[in-house]
């Protein structure tokens, strides 16, 4: 190795010379990086109210309620922590997919009604139109019900945020497409600033206090396993609306069941 190989990357090794695997080395770096950035502050705030209770515990404290502030304190930092760690697995290692044939409407039909009583203790409304003939997909359950998921709750967190006066809507479609089917995930929320829309899918960004930041990371990485395509749009006339487009060649999930012809089986009784 020559001085200018150990010049350039300082730890006297040279760096690989495929693109990718440099590409690669940034990006684990940044997921390092914004790993690091987000336990920062949650064991920081442990660590101090740690100190707080031994040193009130020193000196014979007695105010149990403040004591038990600061327990809480450290409670919900503990909590936040395993998020954080929990959220960084499934975006490190999804696993991959356990592959069948998924009812997409019934899927989304169940995600709905599974979050139905929390939106609307949110004053949040949720509407689901799905195309009678959507096609199955292959994938993994779990997965695809992550990916949804995970962009409801951002449609809820982004519309609970908003001051705005305004009837709060999430509206999920679904139809078949070329080759797959299309799910979109709209709602009339704040639209994405230029700097949001721009880092959206990348890990730990996030525009609200207190997220990891990898839920929609979560997302990009689930739907690239099933070999699909997701983007953003926005504008300030109607919020935020997710497209994802999933490929499939299974024929539609749920049959629609025929009404017999006239006189084909049915006849009234001669008598």
């Amino acid at each position: 190795m020559d001085s200018d190989e150990r010049s350039e990357n300082g730890f006297g090794f040279a760096l690989p010379d495929d693109p990718r695997q440099r590409d690669r080395l940034a990006e684990l770096g940044s997921i390092a990086g914004g790993l690091v950035h987000e336990l920062k502050n949650p064991l920081g705030a442990i660590a101090l109210n740690v100190e707080l209770l031994l040193d009130a515990y020193a000196k014979g404290d007695p105010q149990p309620e403040r004591s038990k502030a600061r327990l809480q304190r450290i409670q919900a930092g503990t909590n936040h922590l395993q998020d954080i760690v929990q959220s960084f697995l499934s975006f490190a290692r999804p696993g991959r997919p356990d592959v069948d044939k998924v009812d997409i409407s019934q899927l989304l039909h169940h995600i709905v009604d599974e979050q139905r009583d929390l939106l609307n203790a949110d004053r949040i409304s949720i509407a689901i139109r799905v195309a009678p003939d959507l096609a199955a997909v292959p994938g993994d359950s779990g997965q695809l019900r992550s990916i949804f998921l995970n962009i409801i709750l951002n449609a809820r967190d982004a519309l609970r945020d908003d001051p705005r006066p305004i009837d709060r809507q999430i509206i999920i479609a679904a139809r078949n497409r070329r080759h797959g089917i299309r799910v979109v995930i709209a709602n009339n929320g704040p639209a994405l600033n230029s700097t949001a829309a721009a880092h959206l899918f990348d890990p730990f960004f996030s525009a609200k206090d207190g997220g990891t930041g990898l839920g929609l990371a979560i997302v990009a990485r689930l739907v690239e396993l099933h070999r699909g395509r997701v983007t953003a749009s926005s504008n300030p006339d109607q919020g935020v609306s997710f497209t994802i487009e999933l490929p499939t060649t299974l024929g539609p999930a749920q049959h629609r069941t025929e009404l017999p012809a006239p006189d084909a089986g049915i006849h009234p009784d001669a008598s």
